[in-house]
This record gives structure tokens, sequence and C-alpha cells, in this order.
């Protein structure tokens, strides 16, 4: 089943349209918005495998850059626009920065139940600058995932951040605290 969800940032300025299916997660969002005073746009796919890790992320900043394009193989290793990256070993999920949906592959991929945690490397993202590096991040459940959603704790183990983050039966965020809200469906 294929799903259209809409995102807005409460920090800035920006506008997302996402078009997801699940079975094996493939998603197509495209993000519209302003970044330390710049405005930016980019268009970005996810794929998973059955398991529910990253296989494939694309990026392409719609004709105001370059894009990246990751790939996994499945073992722990990618390629970085068709270059083996070795400095990204390890990670599973990807994390870009633009868009809270990156938020729902380890939260669905994890099926943490209450009060569980679990530390990740993942490959975080970064746009507009379209850097790719690795970092630790730690999901814990508030409310295990079921149907009628539930909520997990995101922390960035870099940076110090932490956010609650409410998702609908499906994992997708509903509410990023002081960053992105839902504003369709």
């Amino acid at each position: 089943m294929q799903r259209n969800v809409v995102w807005e940032a409460e920090d800035g300025v920006s506008t997302e349209h996402l078009t997801v299916e699940f079975d094996d997660i493939n998603a197509d969002g495209v993000v519209v918005g302003i970044r330390d005073e710049k405005p930016f746009r980019i268009r970005y796919r996810v794929e998973c495998d059955g398991s529910g890790a990253v296989r494939r992320i694309e990026t392409d900043p719609l004709g105001t850059g370059s894009g990246i394009e990751l790939e996994h193989d499945g073992d722990g290793n990618w390629t970085k626009d068709g270059t083996r990256a070795p400095e990204l070993a390890g990670c599973r999920d990807v994390d870009i920065s633009a868009t809270p949906f990156t938020n729902t592959v380890p939260i669905r991929r994890l099926g943490l139940g209450s009060g569980e945690s679990e530390t990740i490397p993942v490959v975080y993202l970064d746009v507009p600058s379209m850097t790719a590096t690795p970092v630790e991040q730690r999901y814990t459940s508030l409310e295990p995932l079921g149907s009628s959603g539930g909520m997990f704790r995101y922390e960035s183990l870099k940076s110090g951040f932490t956010a609650d983050l409410p998702v609908d039966s499906d994992g997708v965020v509903v509410n990023y605290p002081g960053v992105f809200r839902r504003v369709s469906p």
C-alpha cells in the first residue's frame, strides 16, 4: 500500500512531500526549504531490503549541486557514488537531515519493546552540504510500535540532541518537536 505524507519545518522554512510503500520500504521524497539563510531543494529515494535495512539511497539536489548515491551490499559495506566507502562500514541506516522519514527505518527495523534501547551506527547525510559521515544514534522505545502508533526517544550521541518522537502505526513520525510536524494526513 502506498502512502503520501507531508511535513513542514517548525525551525525554519521547508515543506516535504513523501510517497512511501512499506512492503520492502521504498520511499521517494522532495524537500524544498531554507537552511542557513540559503534556499535548497532535494529529492531523495530510500530502498530497503526485506529485513528493513537500507540498501540504497539516492539524493538529487535538483539542479543546485551534486547528489550522493549510497549502496549497501548487505554485509556491512557501502559504496558512495560507485566508490568503496570504508568509513561507512558497519552502518545499516541512513539519516537524511532534511527529513524526519529516515527515523522510520530504524524504528521499524529494530522492533524495540517497551523500555528497550539500541545504539546504532548510522550514515548521517547532511543537507544541503551533501556530506555523508558515520555517527552513532540511540533509539529507545517509550511506547512500542502498535496499531495506535508508538513513541520513541531519538538521541544523537555526537551532538547530544534528543527528541521524543510520536509515530503512527507504520512508524512514520507525526511530530518531531521543534523541528518538523506532519500536516497531512
